[in-house]
């Protein structure tokens, strides 16, 4: 999947990746026990905003109500965050 920036829309490579950032978050998240979520943390070179990506999967045996239900509450948590450089946007995968 080709990511791009939200700001700009700047194809992001793999040397925009930040793998520390997003290996942190991976390990909030495990250590609260999210499953069906991935975070992935990027930085635009070219604006200096940053974008982190929820991929959102499927559960095993979760219902398609279910999965929009799970979608829809991480969307309004995600609207409820405010961050001026960094940008958070959802994917299904």
């Amino acid at each position: 999947m080709q990511r791009e920036c939200a700001t700009c829309r700047r194809h992001f490579t793999p040397d925009d990746f930040v793998k520390e950032d997003s290996k942190n978050m991976e390990a909030e998240r495990k250590a609260l026990g999210l499953e069906g979520v991935r975070f992935l943390y990027y930085a635009c070179p070219d604006c200096g905003k940053d974008a982190i990506f929820l991929d959102l999967h499927h559960l095993e045996g979760e219902s398609e109500e279910a999965f929009e239900k799970r979608r829809s509450e991480l969307e309004s948590a995600v609207a409820g965050v405010s961050a001026d450089h960094v940008a958070v946007v959802i994917t299904e995968r």
